[in-house]
This record gives structure tokens, C-alpha cells and sequence, in this order.
């Protein structure tokens, strides 16, 4: 991908973790060969977008996971040993918007199904300042199991926080606590690790009107790995409205938002809910594919938050929303916050694949769509 400039808005990233979060890789190291981060060359024309009519998703083949792994590097780093414990590194990933590794622990003399804070695990580098971790991705590990333990750290990147034509090798220094019957200590390991560099198109200023409401792109970031946008739209009325429903579609398959929130607009304007317009940045996980020419984002309808407390008259909006789907539920108010009940699901539908859909349901929304094109240069 080719060199980028500066965004010019600047983002107040407030990134959520998502139920589309990357999943844990299998326990077993996967042999991961380094992967060229050559770039084609700086585009000679400026990207064009244009309205265009909703796409048509294409179902997607079973994915690998994480969905970035053909670009993640082995690190040239040997084991290291504890006492009885040793500790690896299996691979490892960087581009502009997210930092992930995956490591594998064996020797363990905790039991059977022993699970530890996957979260303990820590990635920094003076490359990449604190303030720079948006607090959104995914850590998880494995239980013990003969002895072994494996785990994923994939964390998400502030846009901008690393810049791949400053930084083409980032160095990192991954800490991994390990305890059990015996305190076994902290493994460090020091690595340096390619990065994968990104397209970065600004000033897009591009508008589209639907349902009395205008909507403007105004820039977007497309990294191997994650494609975030910048859009600015008018307040249909003074309610939470946000983009949560977007999805983006490239090379014949469509992907959904898996984080974002709200942002300055484009004169460095903080946003409140009685403004006539707001700004959110949104984020997608996509996979790399360097032959797509163009991608399309589509904002099918706006969505309000839910409030805290969830009524019966909420629920049963829902249910009436969710009934074509096979679906019924239920929701428990508790401090801060309810739990979903699942009373009626489609035969062989995950609750992971439901819980979308059910907060979509008792969502107030306002139709669209809103629906961009974008030439991605070459």
C-alpha cells in the first residue's frame, strides 16, 4: 500500500470492544513465514468517490483466524526458560492500526483447565506512546492443558499513533507473568517487527442526502488489517444517533462496524448531543487484499444508544423487530447496565451471531441509506 499523509481532522478515538473482535488462534503454533512490506508506488491521481446503490453481500468462505495471520511475522527471538517453564513467541503482526502477537507457554505444573489474566500480558514501545493504545481489541488465552497455555493480545491503535514511513521497524518489548503453585516469574522478550504501512485518503469532502439528512465523508484510513472513516452527518433530532450500523463492502464480501465513536469535526469542534451535526469516526476488521480497486460504505440507517434501563415497551419493540428472524427475548435490568435473555433462537444460530441483532432491535433508528463509493488508488 502506498505512502500516507496526515489526517487533518483530529480524532477523539473512543473505540468499544467489539463482539466482532478477531478470535483466539488454536493452541498449536501456526509456522508463520515473514511477509514482504513493500508498497506500490504513491498514487498519481486522487481518489474519487461517488453515491452509488447498496451492494450485495457476498457470503464469506470460513475464515481464518485471526484474519490477518498470512501477514503476521515469526520473530527471530529463541525461547526462554523459567525453571521448568518456557515461554515463546509464535508470531507476530504491526500495521499503523493495531499490534497483535500470539505466545505459547508450556511446562506449567498448575492443573487441568487453569486459566490466568490474559490481560497481565503487556506490549509498549517508545515507538508507540501509552496514550496511543485506544483500550479496544481482544486478549485471551487458553486454559492449561498437559502443561500448556497459549494466548492472543491484539490491541488497537489511536489513528495516527504510529506512522510506518517513521517507523518502517518498530521495537517492542512484550512482558508475560506467569504464576501458579510455584511463582514462576516474568518472561520479557525484545523484538523488532516490521510495519505494515496503510493508504490514507483526506479532504474526500464528499456528501450524500438521504431522508432529508446529509451525510459527508470526509476522509477514510485503510490499513491490511482495519479501515476506519471519518463522516460528519446532520442530527435528524436531538437524540444519541451514531453509525453503529455501517458496514463496508471490498472485494465482493461485506464487513460489519466493530468500533468507533465520536470525534471533532473537521474545524476541531467538540461534539454535543443538542448539535445541529456531529462527527464519528468508524471503525471496520477486514481482511488485507491488495488487488481490491474500490471498497463501498454504506450507513443503512442511524441507531440511538439504549438507555441504561431497558422497558418492557423497549423489549417488546424488539421482539416485534426480531419475530421474522425467529427470535424472542427477554432483558434484566441490573446496576449499570441488563443482560439479554435469549427465550427463542433459529436452530444452529450462535448467541454471539444474536446479541447484534437484539441491541439493533431496541435501537431507535432513522432509515437511510447513505451509501459511498470509494476508487482506492493503485
Amino acid at each position: 500500500m502506498s505512502p500516507k499523509k496526515s489526517l487533518v481532522p483530529s480524532l477523539i478515538s473512543l473505540l468499544i470492544l467489539a463482539a466482532c473482535s478477531p478470535a483466539m488462534v488454536s493452541a498449536v503454533p501456526v509456522e508463520i513465514k515473514a511477509t514482504p512490506t513493500e508498497a506500490p508506488a504513491d498514487p498519481t491521481t486522487a481518489p474519487t468517490v461517488e453515491a452509488t446503490s447498496p451492494p450485495t453481500s457476498t457470503p464469506a468462505e470460513e475464515p481464518v483466524y485471526p484474519y490477518y495471520l498470512p501477514l503476521a511475522t515469526k520473530p527471530d527471538v529463541p525461547p526462554q526458560a523459567l525453571d521448568d517453564v518456557t515461554a515463546q513467541i509464535d508470531w507476530v503482526y504491526v500495521d499503523e492500526s493495531r499490534v497483535s502477537f500470539h505466545y505459547t507457554i508450556s511446562g506449567l505444573d498448575g492443573p487441568r483447565g487453569t486459566t490466568s489474566d490474559a490481560m497481565s500480558v503487556r506490549v509498549t514501545s517508545t515507538a508507540i506512546p501509552d496514550t496511543a493504545y485506544s483500550g479496544a481489541g481482544s486478549w485471551g488465552n487458553t486454559p492449561v492443558e498437559g502443561g500448556v497455555m497459549s494466548g492472543t493480545i491484539d490491541q488497537l491503535l489511536k489513528d495516527g499513533a504510529l506512522d510506518a514511513s517513521k517507523y518502517p521497524n518498530v521495537h517492542l518489548r512484550v512482558d508475560i507473568p506467569v504464576e501458579g503453585p510455584t511463582a514462576v516469574g516474568t518472561f520479557r522478550f525484545e523484538l523488532d517487527v516490521p510495519v505494515l504501512d496503510g493508504i490514507r485518503m483526506e479532504n474526500l469532502d464528499h456528501t450524500v442526502v438521504a431522508n432529508d439528512v446529509s451525510m459527508t465523508l470526509q476522509s477514510l484510513t485503510l490499513n491490511p488489517s482495519h479501515a476506519e472513516a471519518l463522516i460528519c452527518f446532520e442530527m435528524p433530532s436531538a437524540v444519541d444517533w451514531g453509525l453503529t450500523a455501517s458496514t463496508i463492502t471490498i472485494a465482493g464480501r461485506e464487513y460489519p462496524f466493530s468500533g468507533g465513536g465520536l470525534a471533532q469535526t473537521p474545524d476541531g469542534k467538540y461534539i454535543e448531543v443538542t448539535d445541529s451535526e456531529r462527527c464519528n469516526n468508524i471503525g471496520f476488521d477486514i481482511p488485507h487484499d491488495e488487488s481490491a480497486s474500490s471498497l463501498t460504505l454504506t450507513v443503512p440507517k442511524l441507531l440511538a444508544s439504549v438507555p441504561e434501563v431497558v422497558t418492557l415497551d423497549r423489549v417488546q419493540m424488539a421482539n416485534e423487530r426480531l419475530a421474522e428472524s425467529g427470535i424472542e427475548i427477554d432483558y434484566e435490568n441490573i446496576d449499570h447496565g441488563g443482560n439479554i435473555v435469549i427465550l427463542k433462537q433459529p436452530e444452529g444460530m450462535e448467541d454471539v451471531e444474536i446479541y447484534p441483532l437484539v441491541w439493533d432491535a431496541m435501537s431507535e433508528q432513522y432509515e437511510g441509506p447513505w451509501v459511498f463509493a470509494v476508487d482506492l488508488p493503485r
